[in-house]
């Protein structure tokens, strides 16, 4: 069940005056569920909004070591820090550990990229150029297009007979009718 801002703020009232079990029975949900929002509006991290937050490489080192150091918990480290989440803490120091700063400096985006990145990240090779050419040896990625492209023009030869087929067996029938 998705609660808005200030049904969570009800959620937390609630917790303050009955406790978790009456708490999680009058909302439909589960206990540890009311617990997590009753701990992030203890560290500040219970928001209006749920957009995701964008930590700086230099932010998620800071975390990192300050959970290398020993002294406190995922769960602390994430409320000392207003991070919502006490998995990315584990997932920055994780990768802190195998991967050091420059891992974290180095995260990839996750999730679907935009359109822009798709069409920059796409090395398209100039077909009419390369065979227009007279070169005599190529490049991996120029013979992959060259592929491609026979490919595709072999597709299209093969759609377009059986398209002229087909025409043509439709004017047949028509005109026998």
């Amino acid at each position: 069940m998705k609660l808005t801002y200030e049904e969570r703020l009800l959620v937390v009232e609630d917790h303050k005056r009955y406790g978790t079990a009456y708490t999680s029975r009058k909302w439909g949900l589960s206990e540890r569920y009311v617990r997590t929002i009753v701990s992030k509006a203890r560290n500040n991290s219970l928001s209006l909004n749920n957009k995701h937050t964008n930590y700086s490489a230099e932010f998620k080192i800071k975390v990192a070591k300050a959970y290398a150091e020993g002294k406190h918990s995922f769960e602390e480290i994430a409320q000392l820090y207003g991070i919502k989440n006490l998995s990315t803490v584990k997932s920055w120091y994780d990768i802190y550990q195998s991967k050091g700063e420059e891992g974290l400096r180095n995260m990839k985006k996750t999730g679907r990229p935009k359109k822009d990145e798709v069409k920059a990240n796409k090395n398209k090779v100039n077909l009419d150029s390369l065979l227009s050419s007279d070169k005599e040896e190529y490049t991996k990625e120029e013979i992959k297009a060259l592929k491609e492209e026979l490919l595709r023009l072999r597709c299209h030869e093969g759609f377009s007979k059986k398209f002229e087929a087909l025409a043509q067996d439709y004017l047949r029938k028509k005109t026998n009718k």
